[in-house]
């Protein structure tokens, strides 16, 4: 196993919106021209509004403007531990903000004597300059809002999709229409985590990076057999929210410890076939069994095939990186069960780099492009971008083939038990091949 210390971030080439890949062929590269030739981008700053019973939020680039309802008394917000608004309006307005960016807000209801009767808090966005079309749960504004006894969570719009299924804890509790959910029978003592999930054909005209993908996916789609044919062109997306119980986020503003303690994370992705034995998707191949990982999702299993460890030890100002990978071994079989070879593949193409680190805050991008040694078949991809804030706030985004078995975990690595963040089972290893859909995903919390 081999540990690596991770390097600044590197630009990356891109044509017409779309990133050059050595899996890309030359009609995609053709079609890819084509969609750019024809398209025009139009930049602009978007606002993006929401309302709840608790409160109306306005976000664009640089501002969040919040407005609640109005007891008839006087107002305190912050922002973080910084008193930010006082007065009897029951709104304000914060400017000069970094564009897409994660902010938390509390606002405290006074009566006259300046004692407070009630209090909220919201945990929020700004909207990013340029959205990642291929990540695009990344750049979701997606807004929580906590007071006594309930929780609101509001989100961004994805085109294509008219209704989300949510689970709270990993129980189905109904679909919704829109892009919001109320839940006012919670306890205050009580962790929650909600996962908002659903499904969509992937699109056909304005991004553009996902243009040649919607075409060759369609007619994939239409040649393959089976279930396939429904999945070669259908996303799933994944949103998961974690929670901390209400009592422990409404406590006053003055009592918060303090909130840049530095911190030593350990992530870590694994892909592994759960299976004992699978069959050559490939009938045409001289190798028609190959031997899996046969277990299920366990972050400490030593079968595997790959994992990813990535150390982020915060410092004074910025972070220190590191990240360690293994690829395991792949063994061929016979109709007969007799050993034919075996091979392990390289990990070059398993990257972590560094794209931010400062006293707030430390991103990094892990990319992932692992093949099989033994015959020529599509590589398991996926890409990861997670933000790590000074307050223990986690936002991490991705997708991924559908097809190994994939599962993310964090702790601190003080401790003991892993968090899971992240579990996709696979859904056929045909799924690996370049058009078809990708799974979404993204996990973030709101804890302090």
């Amino acid at each position: 196993m081999k540990k690596l210390i991770v390097h600044d971030s590197f630009p990356r080439l891109k044509v017409g919106g779309v990133t050059l890949t050595a899996r890309h062929s030359l009609l995609a590269l053709g079609l890819a021209g084509i969609a750019y030739l024809i398209s025009n981008k139009r930049k602009h700053q978007a606002v993006f509004k929401t309302a709840s019973l608790m409160c109306k939020i306005e976000r664009k680039e640089d501002s969040i403007r919040l407005m609640w309802p109005d007891e008839g008394g006087f107002y305190r917000a912050f922002r973080g531990q910084e008193l930010i608004y006082s007065g009897p309006e029951p709104r304000m307005a914060d400017q000069g903000l970094t564009p897409g960016t994660i902010y938390t807000y509390t606002i405290d209801s006074l009566n006259e004597k300046k004692q407070t009767v009630n209090r909220m808090k919201i945990q929020t966005s700004t909207t990013a300059e340029n959205k990642k079309e291929d990540n695009i749960l990344l750049d979701l504004v997606f807004t929580t809002i906590v007071a006594k006894g309930q929780a609101s969570l509001e989100w961004e719009p994805i085109k294509g999709i008219k209704e989300y299924r949510v689970y709270r804890n990993g129980v189905d509790i109904g679909k919704v229409g829109g892009c919001s959910f109320s839940d006012r029978s919670i306890s205050d003592e009580q962790e929650y985590t909600y996962t908002i999930k659903a499904k969509r054909p992937l699109p056909r005209s304005e991004q553009e990076s996902y243009a040649v993908k919607s075409l060759v996916a369609s007619i994939v789609g239409a040649v393959k057999k089976g279930s396939s044919q429904a999945q070669a062109a259908i996303e799933e997306i994944t949103n998961t929210k974690k929670i901390g119980p209400v009592k422990q986020l409404l406590h006053p503003v003055e009592n918060d410890a303090d909130g840049k303690k530095k911190r030593n994370w350990q992530l870590r992705y694994s892909t592994f076939l759960p299976e004992g034995w699978l069959k050559n998707p490939n009938l045409a191949s001289k190798v028609p069994y190959f031997k899996g990982d046969n277990r299920g999702f366990d972050p400490e299993s030593s079968r595997f095939r790959t994992r990813v460890d990535v150390y982020i030890h915060e410092k004074e100002s910025e972070a220190e990186i590191e990240c360690t990978k293994a690829v395991g071994k792949s063994e061929a079989y016979n109709h007969d069960g007799d050993f034919l070879e075996e091979g392990v593949a390289s990990g070059e193409a398993i990257v972590v780099k560094r794209v931010l680190s400062n006293h707030e805050k430390t991103t990094i991008q892990l990319t992932h492009s692992v093949g099989n040694p033994i015959i020529i078949s599509p590589a398991v991809d996926y890409k990861m971008i997670g933000t790590f804030y000074r307050n223990g706030e986690i936002n991490i985004a991705g997708y991924h083939d559908q097809a190994p078995h994939h599962e993310v975990y964090l702790k601190e690595a003080d401790e003991q038990n892993w968090e899971s963040l992240h579990l996709a089972e696979n859904k056929g290893l045909e799924m690996m091949a370049h058009p078809t859909a990708n799974h979404l995903w993204r996990y973030s919390t709101f804890t302090q």
